[in-house]
């Protein structure tokens, strides 16, 4: 490790400590860099270092701490290092997005920006263009910031080499995200996982799954997305990523908030204890699924507060970019009250971030939020939620439509049309049950009985009620394979065959093993084998 030239020595400590960081040992990485700091006093030296602390403390400690110490040290190597420079950056930018300092990205643009020149190398041009992007978004220029980070996306498609990077692929994913293209952000974090778990390099892991999870929310792929957070969960504590962990507790409480399911949720949050800090991105994922949980119980002011308290709009304080992906539950709380204007605003910012992407999704939720916030039994509101229903896709994204569904359903019966209700609820109460949302099966089952309706227990084939993955493994369990055994065959973890057999289980009424494999052989659950 020493040597008798100082310099070579305290490059050899410096590279240790990134080695050990990369393979997922902070506590190492912390010991070797405080014995570089001990013993070598050169500038140089000790700003690379600041740089790598710098992403410790973003990831494992305090990140306001991280953010200055970022900014502090890409401004003492932007005169010997751009590129080093400008990673210093991007990750000072994720730092003051997760504290929910965001009116402090904007100078994190403008150092980017003095950093940039017309020929940089794709990776440098990559996180410029993020960091670029994102800035305009922060401050609503979205005319600016929509090119930026849709060139971040391609340049992250051709990464090769050398560029290609668990990092460089993670900025494209979140550039992606922030411009809404939700299936090139999947494909570019799918592989930045893939390339982090090749290369051994744990400290991205997680970052790359959390990525990937908040990709398959917006795709509509709720249990994936599940998963994705519930591997990223096991990898940060793994790695003593602490931060990391409690994003992804706190996405694992909204994925089952969405879906109902209060135990996981509260117990999701109870798992974060009281690190978070308020404001921070941890911080307000809780306060999103909790005010989720309230609309489910009809505490509608309650939820809305919850909401709305998630940013504070036009400072630049709190989590703007979590509210704003949680503004179709705040505009649906504050559709139940008298008073609306926080819902207002924050449904301007929402719609002008989704009229700048080309996201049928987003476009959708902003019809439905309109229809919500429209006078009730007005031509205006049938006319949004018509409009939402037609830009839905069909594939993508069939929980939100289920919700739009369900939410037109309401809408027509309250205004005395039970006869046209009855298709939406009907349409609803079925893509919940495929979906296996029981809670919200229910009420859309709850509103057709008020529509005048009769209503017995959805009438469905099991093969429609389970994944194709799913239907699989329900086969494998009933000609008497083990779930190791399952999860060889089919290059699986034996924790996701657990997750997906649980879910057969729900969906199907099944209790046990021995009464799946009864089903398969006697035929009860109709369609099950020959449905596919």
């Amino acid at each position: 490790m020493f040597s008798s030239d100082p310099t070579q020595s305290a490059a050899r400590l410096l590279t240790a400590a990134h080695y050990a960081w990369t393979g997922g040992q902070p506590d190492v990485a912390r010991l070797l860099l405080d014995r570089l700091g001990a013993v070598y006093r050169d500038p140089a030296i000790r700003s690379h270092a600041d740089l790598l602390r710098g992403e410790l403390e973003l990831r494992c400690g305090t990140a306001a701490r991280a953010s200055a110490r970022l900014l502090a040290s890409a401004g003492a190597v932007a005169g010997t290092d751009r590129a080093l420079a400008m990673s210093g950056l991007v990750r000072a930018g994720e730092a003051v997005c997760f504290a929910g300092d965001q009116y402090r990205y904007a100078e994190v643009g403008r150092r980017a920006t003095a950093l940039r020149r017309p020929n940089d190398p794709p990776s440098m041009e990559l996180m410029g263009s993020l960091v670029g992007g994102v800035a305009a978004t922060l401050r609503g220029d979205h005319e600016r910031a929509g090119p930026a980070l849709r060139r971040a996306v391609v340049l992250g498609g051709r990464l090769t080499g050398s560029a290609l990077t668990p990092t460089a692929l993670s900025c494209a994913a979140a550039a992606g995200l922030v411009v809404a293209v939700d299936g090139a952000a999947h494909r570019l974090a799918d592989r930045a996982v893939a390339l982090a778990r090749e290369r051994g390099e744990l400290s991205m892991l997680s970052r790359a799954l959390e990525l990937r999870a908040v990709a398959e929310y917006w795709l509509g792929r709720h249990e994936a997305a599940a998963e994705t957070s519930r591997d990223g969960l096991r990898v940060a504590r793994a790695t003593g990523q602490a931060n990391c962990a409690n994003v992804h507790l706190g996405m694992l409480a909204v994925l089952a908030a969405v879906r109902a399911d209060r135990d996981t949720s509260l117990r999701r949050i109870r798992e974060m204890g009281e690190t978070p800090t308020p404001g921070s991105r941890p911080h307000a994922l809780a306060g999103w699924a909790l005010a989720v949980l309230d609309l489910v119980d009809g505490r509608h002011a309650e939820a809305a507060n919850r909401l709305a308290s998630l940013a504070r709009l036009g400072t630049g304080r709190g989590q703007v970019l979590v509210q704003v992906m949680a503004t179709p539950y705040l505009v649906e709380a504050a559709a139940h009250l008298p008073c609306r204007p926080v819902a207002t605003a924050a449904l301007a910012v929402f719609d002008r971030w989704a009229s700048s992407t080309a996201s049928p999704l987003r476009r959708a939720l902003s019809a439905r939020c309109h229809a919500l916030l429209a006078p009730r039994g007005g031509p205006e509101a049938e006319q949004e939620f018509q409009t939402a229903l037609r830009l839905h896709p069909t594939e993508a994204g069939t929980f939100e439509r289920a919700r739009t569904e369900l939410l037109f359903g309401q809408e027509l019966r309250r205004s005395r049309r039970p006869r046209d209700a009855r298709t939406h609820l009907h349409q609803a109460r079925e893509m919940f049950t495929l979906l296996g949302v029981s809670c919200w099966a229910e009420q859309a089952t709850t509103e057709l009985r008020a529509a005048g309706e009769s209503v017995g227990p959805p009438d469905l084939p099991a093969a429609r009620l389970l994944t194709g993955q799913q239907l699989k493994i329900a086969e494998l369990v009933a000609e008497g394979a083990t779930n190791r055994e399952i999860a060889a065959r089919m290059f699986l973890s034996t924790r996701t065959v657990d997750h997906h057999l649980r879910n057969v289980f729900h969906r199907l009424g099944i209790r046990s093993r021995t009464e799946l494999a009864r089903a398969f052989a006697t035929g009860r659950q109709v369609g099950l084998a020959s449905d596919r």
